[in-house]
């Protein structure tokens, strides 16, 4: 009997034991276990999702942004984790369950030398719900054929999952979840909720108190640790300065917001003695920047000190605290030299609250240039009286003048600017540290009251040039709707045009991420800018970012890259043929000492050869051996040329002209049957005919002209007849293919320097205006008319073409500084009214039948215009230039045009637009 009370009294035991650690030690609930507490100290970035499963539902929506965000290079193993996980959700609603309501970090650290790996941590309410996720992870492993093993390290079971390639490790330590693809970061996350964590330190607690519980997730980001993700994303040349960002605050917290077309971060930065601390009682102030910022900004940072003076004295003591005191008081002291007094003391007296440095176009070739620093001053008055005396002390240093240190940019007839050399190029990082460094001050302009410092003198011209015709961020909607985002006041401005700065990386990144963009560029062209504020708030910094979206917005054109010659541009750049690679297409332009150039597509200049005299005519492709490669034709005043793609002459030419030319060569084919002709104007007013072997044509019996022929001569064919046209300066001459006259013309009139042009109507004439303006039409039956569309100077330009695609040919005149459209019975269609005067013919551009354009040139100010067929600007015009301009693709396939034209700096500029 005893024994039979004893066993049931063993069983009870067993039994109630039994219950007690499934129903009581199962349900035992977790107390601070929150999952900061796994998150190794020494994290770069931190990221916390309020809610996984709204985070999961908005990823895998078709919300545009995030789908963009997804294809982003370097983020790729975090999205790959995610889905990996939401695949996880969809086919196990129980796990669902158990995340229900809880938040998630995700720690981004390095993983080997190069790669971003995470680790994934959550708090759990009790052992029930450890048991669950340990056995889901078991049925798992069975529905998919997986394996799951288990390890203890530290007293602390990790369990490998494995399926295929992908692998997972996961333990749970403390009531805290760990999972990661790595088991090295599992296992220092086990280490380091035992060890003093990041809940652990006073400064990083009372960031989280400021945490928002309405954001879509929140980052937390380790300035201590932060470089090392960073570097591994940037050229080498930038990582020492990379690494300054370890010194910049110790923690940022930043609540994220999205939707369809924004990202919105705010947050605080909370420091005990960096960087940020030498903003401490700086009043934030108001943005008012934009009316000195150019529109072709693609970056800038503007700083707005209320208390300069207490700036400086704030730097120069963290300055020593760093290190690096005596290195800046050094230059500082050899500026003293001319300065006579210390310059910043100067200064003091001089600057107003505002400063910034801004970049403009960012060249693919070329992505230093262009870029500006610029201080606002209490008045131009006494910046002149601080700064010229310096300059003139260097001067008389120097045994020079302060005279030969500056000269004169004329911007109208009754306006100008001097611009100064400035030879102490190191001016704003010697005020404002690194983050200034990246402009040179190489050369200064007073305007109003800002004192604006740049690299270069063409582009402090060009920049001048923007702000005097209100080219300014003022005056750009897309800018100025972007900043209504940002707030209206702040101590540090950042702003960058993704699209524009897009070569930026090419220079700042490192090559195999640079590489990832330009495969995505589509994509990240998507996201027009972003911005980033800070201010001063109580010993508190208060984060402001702002990244903005669109998918359909319109490219502005910008600058790919920028060839410099030796001279400036004499002749319209061509887009040329490569027969070895017929995709990427060249560009062939003579400069005006008569360098003959061949430039590839990436803007690398091939070869250049030095001609005699400057080239007349059109450079023609042509095939001279039939044999598919394309060889060069053209004439100078005295020699007609054939030069191969080596730059090298072809067969016996050069063949030098009996009589010097007076118009460029023209070539005709027939037949298409590369049975080429050559035919020009002499100035012993005969026009010779040459075969394709540069021999005169025996069968040519033309005479001679009554007078100069200057234009080119065409070949036309009207109703199945062949007709070689050309005109001197009151006759018209309509020829048949051996010279003979086809139609006579009787319509005699002192030309304009025009060419003859064809018109399609109810007849097809040819056209050009008198010295007057008034239009000759000749018609090929012999008969004539003029058209009355006003009187204009002797100089004027005329071009006829269709404008709106209804098989009619209208009529465009350039006079002066205005421009006329006018209907093929003389119907005012628009006019135009530049700046300055139209210094070319305008071309007309053909993109299809509903889109043509009209390109204009003005020398004078260096600027090129882009008109619609309705008389309006096109977006992103005037762009800079000063020589006719060829539209066309460099590239097959590619979703952009280029345009190419020459500037005044001697350069060939490459825009790239839609």
């Amino acid at each position: 009997m005893r024994k039979i009370v004893l066993s049931i009294i063993i069983a009870l035991i067993i039994i109630l034991g039994a219950a007690w650690f499934f129903i009581v030690r199962q349900s035992e609930s977790f107390s601070e276990n929150s999952a900061f507490m796994a998150i190794p100290t020494k994290t770069p970035l931190v990221v916390e999702l309020p809610s996984v499963k709204s985070f999961l539902n908005e990823v895998s929506s078709n919300n545009p942004l995030v789908n963009e965000l997804q294809s982003i290079p370097g983020l790729q193993t975090f999205w790959n984790d995610v889905n990996s996980v939401k695949t996880l959700f969809e086919a196990n609603p129980q796990l669902g369950k158990i995340v229900q309501g809880k938040s998630l970090l995700v720690a981004f650290n390095l993983e080997g030398k190069d790669n971003t790996a995470c680790l994934f941590a959550f708090s759990l309410k009790n052992r029930s719900e450890v048991s669950s996720l340990i056995d889901l992870a078991s049925s798992i492993t069975q529905s998919y054929s997986a394996s799951l093993t288990k390890r203890t390290y530290d007293n602390t079971d990790i369990y490998l999952y494995k399926s295929g390639t992908q692998e997972f490790h996961f333990a749970e330590e403390n009531g805290i979840f760990l999972f990661s693809r790595y088991a090295l970061f599992v296992e220092e996350a086990i280490r380091q909720i035992s060890a003093d964590n990041l809940l652990d330190q006073e400064l990083f607690q009372s960031l989280y108190t400021t945490v928002s519980s309405s954001s879509a997730f929140n980052l937390f980001i380790n300035h201590s640790s932060i470089p090392l993700l960073l570097e591994k994303a940037s050229a080498s040349k930038f990582r020492s300065m990379v690494r300054q960002i370890s010194d910049f605050s110790d923690w940022t917290e930043l609540d994220v917001k999205l939707n369809d077309s924004e990202l919105l971060f705010s947050g605080f930065s909370f420091s005990n003695d960096n960087y940020l601390n030498v903003f401490n009682e700086q009043e934030a102030g108001r943005f008012n920047m934009d009316e000195v910022l150019s529109a072709n900004t693609s970056l800038f940072i503007n700083l707005n000190l209320q208390d300069f003076a207490g700036f400086q004295e704030k730097y120069e003591a963290y300055l020593k605290q760093e290190g690096s005191y005596y290195t800046r008081e050094t230059k500082l002291k050899a500026l003293e030299k001319y300065s006579k007094e210390p310059f910043m003391s100067l200064l003091q007296d001089v600057v107003d609250d505002n400063f910034a440095i801004t970049f403009g176009q960012v060249l693919q070739n070329e992505p230093t240039i262009n870029r500006f620093f610029i201080v606002e001053v209490k008045g131009q008055s006494v910046a002149k009286e601080v700064l010229l005396p310096i300059l003139q002390n260097y001067a008389k240093a120097k045994d020079t003048s302060l005279e030969n240190m500056q000269s004169s940019h004329q911007i109208s007839s009754d306006k100008s600017y001097t611009i100064y050399q400035f030879p102490f190029k190191d001016i704003p990082e010697l005020i404002f540290g690194k983050v200034f460094s990246a402009v040179e001050s190489n050369y200064m302009c007073l305007y109003d009251n800002y004192i604006i410092f740049a690299d270069s003198e063409i582009a402090l011209k060009s920049y001048i040039h923007d702000l005097e015709f209100s080219e300014t961020l003022d005056k750009d909607i897309s800018f100025q709707e972007f900043n209504q985002e940002m707030s209206s006041r702040s101590n540090f401005y950042f702003y960058m045009n993704l699209s524009k700065a897009f070569n930026l990386k090419d220079y700042y990144l490192q090559d195999n991420l640079a590489d990832a963009l330009k495969l995505n560029e589509m994509g990240v062209r998507k996201f027009y800018a972003l911005g980033w504020q800070f201010s001063e708030n109580s010993g508190e910094f208060l984060n402001n970012l702002y990244l903005k979206f669109n998918p359909v917005v319109k490219e502005e054109p910008q600058i790919v890259w920028q060839t410099k010659l030796e001279s400036t541009i004499s002749s319209r750049p061509q887009i040329v043929v490569n027969h070895n690679d017929p995709k990427d297409k060249e560009v062939i332009i003579q400069d005006d000492i008569n360098n003959l150039h061949l430039i590839n597509k990436e803007g690398a200049t091939l070869w250049n050869i030095g001609l005699p005299e400057k080239i007349l005519s059109e450079i023609y492709q042509v095939d001279y051996y039939r044999n598919g490669k394309l060889q060069y034709l053209f004439n100078t005043k005295s020699q007609l040329f054939l030069i191969d793609r080596n730059g090298k002459n072809v067969a016996k030419f050069p063949i030098k002209f009996s009589s010097p030319t007076t118009n460029g060569v023209s070539v005709f084919d027939y037949d298409n049957s590369r049975n080429y002709r050559f035919f020009v104007a002499c100035e012993n007013k005969q026009v010779f005919a040459y075969d394709r072997d540069g021999n005169v044509v025996s069968g040519w019996k033309f005479d001679k002209t009554e007078g100069e022929v200057k234009n080119p001569i065409k070949h036309l064919r009207v109703e199945n007849k062949d007709y070689i046209v050309f005109s001197d300066q009151y006759k018209t001459y309509l020829l048949d293919r051996q010279g003979n006259t086809r139609v006579s013309t009787s319509d005699s009139f002192n030309r304009s320097g025009n060419d003859l042009q064809i018109a399609e109507g109810n007849k097809t004439a040819i056209v050009t205006t008198d010295a007057e303006g008034l239009v000759h039409i000749q018609y090929f039956d012999g008969e004539s008319a003029i058209l009355d569309i006003g009187k204009y100077g002797e100089a004027h330009y005329f071009k006829a073409e269709d404008l709106n695609a209804d098989g009619k040919t209208d009529f465009i005149i350039a006079d002066e500084n205005e421009i006329f459209a006018f209907s093929d019975k003389g119907k005012k269609m628009f006019d135009y009214k530049f700046d300055k005067l139209i210094s070319e013919i305008p071309t007309v551009f053909s993109f299809s039948t509903a889109d043509i354009k009209i390109g204009i040139v003005c020398e004078e100010e260096n600027r090129i215009y882009l008109l619609s067929t309705n008389g309006n600007l096109s977006e992103g015009f005037p762009l800079q230039g000063n020589t006719e301009f060829s539209i066309g693709s460099l590239t097959e396939g590619s979703p952009y045009l280029n345009l190419l034209v020459g500037s005044e700096d001697h350069s060939l500029l490459n825009y790239k637009i839609e």
